[in-house]
């Protein structure tokens, strides 16, 4: 990892640090906000249109395939996922939704154009990435809200392993209605099929990209806001996460280099975005990570005044087994349930025009 010589003189010379979690959470309860920007997450599941393409591993979603994907079927999964997305906050659109397991983007052309969503006219963030299922990251960002800049698309890629394919990282650089610029990637990294142990490795290469784009970011700019989410595949204290993202907990003064991850308090407390059936477990899969400076007001504009992101789980997006025991309602199982997905949304509120009471 190379970071530039004035790089290193500034973070050594940095005079401020950040308040830990509990003591800036206090500080903000008697701050009032005008203003606010909502950035959801979700990952959908499997949303596959019902047409063959030969260069995917798509046969199971065809009409005639193992799973019967139908047209009726296909459009069912639409509505739904677009009245997720319009229940985080009737009121409030999300401004930024990030996706995961879609297939590519004549899906998101048909998702944007659903009767909940449609209002807020969203503009796609997409590129045809090289996973062997087809399954890509998108952004879907409201132009009013978050005027687009920028936007790339990051490979993991394993040196001497020409096999191994997964999905692209995607980046958006955007200037949000509170003049700040906010960087915001989606990630899916690679799944634990064959072991949590014997893949980590691959989530490990997915965090070090990861990080390398951050890195970049804040040698341009220390102080840049930067948001982070996405299918992990990992939860908040493996490796991938803790070390090779090298991503921060709140428990230590926090500098303009750390990344901080509003999910852990949740996963420390055993609460998740995804219920793994084989172990009868919830896992903080869907996690948010945040740069420093949306921690505080200290550079003024976009800040948060939670340091948990929240988790969409109303009991109509859950599944009630015959225990009473609540599970994310999933489209597939053994068979075709009809649901939404197999993972919860996550969403944040990020503010500014801030004053204390």
């Amino acid at each position: 990892m190379k970071i530039t010589i004035l790089f290193i003189i500034a973070f050594f010379s940095l005079q401020f640090s950040y308040a830990q979690s509990s003591e800036t959470e206090d500080y903000y309860k008697d701050v009032n906000c005008k203003k606010s920007l909502l950035i959801a997450h979700y990952n959908v599941e499997n949303l596959f249109d019902t047409i063959d393409d030969p260069h995917k591993i798509d046969n199971a979603f065809l009409p005639e395939g193992k799973k019967e994907w139908t047209s009726e079927r296909y459009w069912a999964k639409q509505q739904k996922i677009a009245y997720v997305l319009q229940q985080i906050d009737p009121e409030h659109l999300p401004d930024i939704v990030t996706l995961v397991e879609i297939e590519n983007l004549s899906v998101l052309q048909d998702l944007v154009k659903q009767k909940e969503i449609e209002a807020a006219k969203y503009k796609i963030v997409h590129h045809e990435g090289p996973d062997a299922r087809g399954i890509d990251c998108a952004i879907l960002y409201n132009p009013k809200s978050f005027k687009l800049l920028e936007s790339k698309f990051y490979k993991v890629t394993i040196e001497g392993d020409n096999r191994f394919k997964t999905r692209e990282i995607v980046y958006a650089k955007g200037l949000t209605k509170s003049k700040d610029t906010l960087h915001v990637f989606v990630n899916h990294w690679p799944s634990r099929r064959g072991g949590q142990e014997k893949s980590e490795h691959k989530r490990i290469r997915a965090a070090q990209v990861l990080r390398l784009a951050v890195d970049s970011i804040k040698n341009s700019n220390m102080h840049a806001k930067i948001v982070i989410l996405g299918d992990f595949n990992d939860e908040t204290n493996n490796l991938s996460i803790d070390s090779a993202l090298n991503v921060k907990d709140g428990s230590s003064p926090m500098t303009a280099l750390n990344l901080y991850n509003m999910s852990i308090k949740q996963d420390n407390k055993g609460i998740g975005t995804y219920h793994y059936w084989k172990t009868n477990e919830w896992n903080m899969l869907d996690q948010m990570i945040i740069s420093s400076d949306l921690l505080s007001d200290y550079s003024g504009g976009l800040m948060v005044k939670s340091y948990e992101m929240q988790i969409f789980s109303p009991d109509w997006l859950m599944h009630k087994d015959k225990e009473g025991k609540k599970t994310p309602s999933k489209t597939y199982g053994k068979g075709y349930y009809g649901g939404y997905s197999d993972h919860l949304p996550i969403y944040q509120y990020f503010y500014w025009q801030c004053k204390r009471n």
